[in-house]
């Protein structure tokens, strides 16, 4: 009979132990979030002009079809319309593929 009684004494220790571990998690939860929410800075009504940038045009890669800037593009002039590629490899590709089409 007494050591059931300290089965329970144990497992009532264990259980209230859980209960302030749990307790004491949640405190501290809160104060990070509450101190969180105090160091943020309030969000201005209208970003700084660099948000507002206007958005490059991207060409498509006519021989694999990436889409690339064109101050990093290789280019190759085709019947009077420039072209864009994303290397390249991907250029002479196109220009072998043009000989081809051409019968040379």
């Amino acid at each position: 009979m007494e050591s059931e009684g300290l089965g329970v004494t144990f497992l009532a220790r264990v259980f209230r132990f859980i209960l302030w571990l749990l307790f004491f998690a949640w405190v501290a939860w809160l104060v990070r979030k509450l101190a969180g929410a105090a160091t943020r800075t309030a969000v201005p009504s209208r970003p700084p002009d660099a948000a507002f940038q206007t958005p490059k045009r991207l060409y498509r890669d006519p021989w694999c079809g990436t889409h690339v800037s064109p101050e990093i593009s290789h280019t190759l002039e085709d019947s009077g319309q420039v072209l864009h590629f994303c290397s390249a490899e991907c250029r002479e590709r196109y220009r072998l593929s043009l000989r081809r089409a051409a019968g040379g």
